[in-house]
């Protein structure tokens, strides 16, 4: 997905990938997870897409994602609460056909004539790296920087992810959620997946801590993700709250408060 930011918000995404760099280093269901947001009838919501730990039910405050964007939505005087689906077209249903007020994650693929009427707020960047499975390996995967060295590969894929740079580079493309993409590593059935480390760490210790061991990153870092903050342009308040909500996050960045969370 490309997108256009002016100048202020290149500026806001340059700091929050400098601070991000801190926190980096540092079950199909077919309904919303249960959480106090599902009781606040009276206020909007901010819908989000399951990341943990970053962003779930089963971390502190939400996980760091949520705790930011909450304390921006209240600093901002936005009366909202984010409510977390495990996938993602219960996202996109909210924002697309409710009419929320926003929605928060990442590989959110949007057409262009939805694009038109929703703004995105970069909220933090995540380093990814490729991991793959050794047992499959014993003598490691690497990458040149150049996706054509993973020729004949099988990448798996967020939904939503753009992997048309893979296609082109003769590289077959198997999607899923991130838990399934390390389960299809692990049964061969996907070569490498493109994965922030604090999520992969999480996500074998909870999921699959007899395989934790068999998997590896390669060393070259596979790039970047950004999580946003979605607004929708349609909900009466969408546009004000938008410019308000960045306002507190640019903030919350300058003041410090943004790196205490991710700290």
């Amino acid at each position: 997905m490309k997108l256009i930011i002016s100048k202020t918000g290149i500026i806001t995404l340059s700091l929050l990938f400098l601070v991000s760099l801190l926190f980096v280093t540092t079950a199909s269901a077919t309904g919303p997870r249960v959480s106090k947001a599902l009781f606040a009838i009276d206020k909007d919501q901010v819908h989000a897409l399951d990341f943990p730990p970053c962003l779930s039910t089963e971390g502190a405050d939400g996980g760091p994602f949520s705790a930011i964007v909450n304390s921006a939505l209240e600093q901002a005087g936005i009366d909202a609460v984010i409510t977390t689906h495990p996938v993602q077209r219960m996202v996109k249903y909210y924002l697309l056909q409710e009419n929320a007020l926003a929605v928060m994650g990442r590989h959110l693929h949007f057409s262009s004539e939805a694009r038109k009427s929703l703004i995105f707020i970069p909220v933090a960047v995540m380093v990814e790296r490729f991991y793959y499975y050794k047992p499959a390996y014993p003598n490691g995967l690497e990458w040149s920087g150049k996706l054509a060295s993973l020729k004949g590969k099988t990448y798996g894929a967020h939904k939503g992810e753009d992997v048309a740079a893979f296609k082109a580079a003769a590289i077959t493309v198997k999607e899923g959620r991130t838990i399934a993409l390390l389960k299809m590593i692990a049964k061969g059935e996907a070569d490498f997946a493109a994965i922030p480390a604090l999520t992969t760490s999480w996500l074998l210790d909870k999921y699959m801590a007899a395989e934790k061991d068999n998997f590896a990153a390669m060393q070259r870092p596979a790039g970047t993700d950004v999580m946003y903050v979605v607004f929708n342009r349609k909900h009466p308040q969408g546009v004000d709250d938008a410019t308000k909500f960045r306002k507190a996050l640019t903030t919350m960045v300058n003041d410090g408060s943004y790196a205490a969370i991710m700290k």
